[in-house]
């Protein structure tokens, strides 16, 4: 049963916001726990309404933050003023910050945090991880943020999974036409209007919640079903990025689970509050695995104690039509083989020795490859483009007049008089928008010998060449029954061309081929890569006998990104039908390597299969 207060809290957010019951629940579990909320979603759905409503409910000292393109640190969070101070006979000159009614709020709201400029988000990540800002103690409890999709180019670049760490309860929030809720819709349209509520319990009421909720013990049963919870989430996202950093999952997580035992009217932790790790999840998991969170938790909660989820690297039951085995002889019924692992281990480019020059003529003739692409393969050097979100540059002729709002302030003075009929200079505000990125993902089972393996490192060689060329952005992935991504100082997007291409030299060829675990590495990456232009490039030698031999939800996943997957077949036989259908599904090019006279190797395009 629930709390009187709890239970007064949830009805005052139901008549404040319609529906949009997992933004709700997360938000009052941020509260309880004194952790900090994000919501993301598209314009309209309520995620401003509902962070000014919960602050209003639970008698807290709000203040807000509407973040714009040119919001500044100053402006957000205070001036910074001089100060003369006599130290003897001496004279110093001390910076302050004049704090502002943000550093007085028990309850924070972000608007539109994804606008935040560098210099202003930066300084306001750490205020919200410490709670203080310089040398002053920040009274801050919750701090709720707000923001658009990432696919909504009207807000700046996405925020870093790594900035919304600090931000413990995350929830994705739709629409309710856009997600095809019609009879939800109806229901909000025939209802009336509510008035104001009052608020659903006071400044000490709300802090005795948060010293119950935080006193609750925590069942060992509970401890145990969190770890094969965070276990199989972990399994779930593949070569995704880590889902719980060490703070998220080591206090965090407790205290959620904590506050979620409150709400439910428990008075201990137990397995069955692990259902609060959804509130947790919608930066922290693949979008696409949104649908199977309920579905892992609820195995995690009811496994007995002392079982093994799964076998090491095995993947989740959950998401046991997400791998497949490879396809037995003839027409028989297909059989899992064990798949070793489809998380990609990272190695560091730190350890292969350069050779002398990324240039030259060594390589495969990948020109053919190049020239098909149709120039899609922008160059990595990054490139400015006008953007109404961006950076002022230089000065334009103003084409609308909304634009007087950006205008030059003498130039709009004299338009207003009359005394400019040209129009006012504005500012033209440009915004760098990321050139194509290409991933190489190269076979290095153990078919992958002799003659095959040095036909592969001619085609990477040369990929690695163009590439040094026209600056683009390089990624390399080595896999067999297991993916290995090389990256350069953690990134694995880089321009170290010439530690690739020492790469592209070795010759290596061991264990089985696993189609899944690269392309997954590969998209993972791509995933949070900015820009249009997205490849990889994908070389093999024949079928995979571990894991999906289809790859179908890998397939799904690039479509959903819009990358194009090149397919370059390097065996001597006939080409499986499943790289065609990778190719053909996300748009990308058939190509197929043969030597020349001389050993050259040279590509080719593959015809359509009939």
């Amino acid at each position: 049963m629930k709390v009187p207060e709890l239970q007064r809290l949830s009805e005052h957010l139901d008549r404040v916001v319609f529906a949009q019951e997992p933004a709700k629940t997360g938000l009052v579990l941020a509260i309880l726990a004194r952790e900090h909320a994000y919501l993301e979603g598209p314009p309209g759905s309520g995620k401003s309404a509902l962070a000014r409503a919960a602050a209003d409910a639970v008698g807290a000292r709000s203040a807000e933050l509407a973040f714009h393109r040119d919001a500044s640190a100053a402006e957000l969070l205070g001036e910074l003023h001089l100060r003369r101070e006599l130290r003897g006979s001496r004279e110093r000159i001390a910076i302050e910050r004049a704090l502002g009614a943000s550093a007085e709020a028990e309850l924070l709201l972000l608007d539109d945090l994804s606008r935040a400029p560098g210099e202003a988000l930066g300084l306001l990540l750490r205020a919200l991880a410490e709670r203080r800002l310089g040398p002053h103690a920040l009274p801050l409890e919750t701090a709720i943020a707000t923001a658009g999709a990432p696919d909504l180019e009207s807000y700046a670049d996405p925020l870093e999974p790594g900035a919304l760490d600090r931000f413990a309860i995350q929830v994705r929030m739709h629409g309710l036409l856009a997600a095809r809720s019609f009879s939800t819709a109806r229901a909000f349209l025939d209802r009336e209007l509510a008035a104001r509520a009052t608020p659903a319990f006071d400044r000490a009421t709300r802090h005795a919640l948060q010293r119950r909720a935080a006193q609750l013990p925590f069942e060992p049963a509970a401890r145990a079903a969190l770890l094969r919870a965070v276990e199989r989430l972990t399994r779930a996202a593949g070569a995704e990025p880590a889902l719980f950093s060490d703070r998220s999952f080591a206090r965090a997580a407790p205290a959620v689970l904590r506050a979620h035992a409150l709400w439910r009217g428990g008075d201990r932790v137990q397995p069955e509050d692990v259902r609060a790790l959804r509130y947790m999840l919608a930066r922290r998991l693949p979008e696409e695995l949104e649908g199977e969170v309920g579905a892992l938790l609820e195995q995690a909660i009811r496994e007995p104690a002392g079982t093994e989820s799964s076998a090491p690297g095995a993947r989740p039951a959950a998401a046991a039509d997400r791998s497949g085995g490879a396809p037995a002889p003839g027409d028989g019924p297909r059989h899992t083989l064990p798949v070793e692992s489809l998380e990609a281990r990272q190695l560091s480019l730190a350890a292969v020795a350069p050779v002398a020059s990324a240039r030259g003529d060594e390589g495969a003739e990948v020109e053919s490859l190049l020239r098909a692409l149709a120039g899609r393969l922008e160059r990595g050097a990054v490139r400015r483009g006008e953007d109404a979100a961006g950076a002022p540059r230089s000065f334009r002729r103003m084409r609308r007049l909304e634009e007087m709002l950006d205008a030059d302030p003498v130039d709009a003075a004299l338009f207003s008089e009359g005394r400019l009929p040209s129009g006012a200079r504005v500012y033209r505000r440009e915004r760098r928008n990321a050139g194509g990125a290409l991933a190489v993902l190269r076979d290095v089972s153990a078919s992958m010998e002799g003659r095959l393996a040095s036909s592969a490192g001619q085609v990477v060689a040369g990929l690695v060449r163009v590439a040094a060329r026209r600056r683009m952005r390089l990624g390399y992935v080595e896999f067999n029954h297991e993916a290995e991504r090389f990256a350069a100082d953690g990134a694995f997007f880089h321009r170290r061309y010439r530690r690739a291409l020492a790469l592209a030299r070795r010759s290596r060829a061991e264990g089985r081929t696993n189609y899944e675990a690269p392309l997954r590495a590969a998209l993972g990456e791509l995933r949070g890569c900015a820009g249009r232009e997205r490849h990889v490039v994908l070389l093999s030698d024949g079928m995979p006998i571990l894991g999906d031999p289809n790859v179908r939800n890998e397939r799904a996943l690039a479509q959903r990104l819009g990358v194009k997957v090149h397919t370059v077949f390097l065996g001597l036989g006939e080409c499986p039908k499943v790289l065609d259908e990778i190719s053909r599904e996300t748009g990308g090019l058939r190509f197929e390597a043969r030597h020349a006279p001389g050993g050259r190797v040279t590509l080719r395009e593959r015809g359509e299969r009939r």
